[in-house]
């Protein structure tokens, strides 16, 4: 099928390496926040990686309590400002571990004594020497451009640094993590139905809320590489506050809305959506909510943390499959290498 979708076919066995290279060390890690009393966690990524360390940021603070927050690297390369980091869990995600500028943070974070903590997918790159601790993703050499197994094994490790901050055992939802991907995956026809009835729309409006934001911005990113479908990503009541002007026949919005803590905001926008005749395409576990969309994908249920993995792998398929249907390449994003260095 392509490169990309080969690689997604591996992320099962991509998650128990990445389960099985990290558990001591996040341990390790949150054995000295504690020793420390750190209470604040700085997230830094580019990309993919950033959307990661946006899920990561709803782990931390949901399961830890640990109030997570996102450094900005023009903040240091560009304005030169002095940010103190010194009482933080500083987590710095890139894939390659070859950022520059996310490199240049990492390091002042160093020199003022934060705790460091590197997420990478090369254990020889720069940044991974950097940090005083090395999250291995363990993924093997990825060749797809558009990064689908290293963005998972960033969710596995840190959803499981989150667990060890909250101070509980590795939980056995994140050994259930492999069956997550296989589910999603066999979810490929429908994901596939979705993806030829929405092949002629060329702008979409995504919105989901809470952990799912991350997974949002991740399908947001994914269509433009794959697809060259221009999409915009908004939390659900974040749209409301002005976005929602945008709404009038016809427009086109996917909701991605697992069934649990957010529903009643889900149902309320999809029930203003139809109202409004938008074309809405819903990944749901939640039959009323499909039920209220132009066209829908039933998602498994699960919990509300977790779902973040079975939806990615369903987003970076829908991403592969609407890119087929429009007759471009996902392996091949035009103007764009395998690693992005900035600075």
């Amino acid at each position: 099928m392509s490169i990309m979708f080969d690689e997604i076919l591996t992320e099962p066995e991509v998650i128990k390496n990445a389960i099985h290279a990290n558990e001591k060390k996040v341990t390790d890690i949150a054995a000295e926040v504690k020793k420390r009393k750190i209470k604040n966690i700085t997230i830094i990524g580019r990309g993919t990686s950033d959307n990661a360390g946006l899920c990561f940021k709803y782990f931390a603070e949901i399961l830890s309590g640990i109030p997570s927050g996102t450094a900005h690297p023009s903040v240091t390369t560009m304005y030169g400002a002095n940010v103190d980091y010194s009482d933080h869990l500083f987590v710095a995600i890139s894939q390659s571990g070859r950022s520059i500028d996310t490199l240049a943070v990492l390091s002042q974070a160093n020199k003022q004594g934060a705790l460091t903590v590197a997420v990478t997918n090369d254990a020889t790159s720069p940044l991974a020497r950097a940090g005083k601790y090395h999250l291995d993703l363990s993924a093997g050499v990825e060749k797809s451009i558009a990064s689908a197994k290293s963005y998972i094994a960033e969710l596995t490790v840190l959803y499981m640094l989150a667990i060890a901050l909250s101070g509980k055992p590795l939980m056995p939802v994140v050994y259930s993590f492999p069956q997550r991907v296989e589910e999603a995956i066999e979810l490929l026809p429908a994901i596939a139905e979705a993806a030829e009835q929405t092949k002629d729309l060329n702008n979409f409006i995504i919105l989901s809320r809470g952990v799912m934001q991350g997974v949002g911005k991740e399908l947001m990113l994914k269509l433009n590489e794959c697809a060259y479908t221009f999409a915009q990503f908004y939390g659900t009541n974040d749209f409301m506050h002005g976005p929602y002007a945008l709404v009038e026949e016809g427009v086109n919005i996917i909701i991605l809305a697992p069934d649990g803590e957010c529903s009643e905001n889900f149902r309320d926008i999809a029930t203003r959506l139809q109202l409004l005749n938008a074309n809405v395409l819903t990944f749901s576990d939640n039959q009323q909510l499909l039920n209220l969309a132009t066209y829908g994908v039933k998602m498994p249920s699960m919990d509300n943390l977790s779902c973040t993995i079975a939806y990615s792998v369903a987003m970076h398929l829908f991403a592969i499959e609407l890119a087929k249907q429009k007759g471009k390449n996902p392996d091949a994003p035009r103007n764009l290498k395998k690693v992005t260095i900035t600075k």
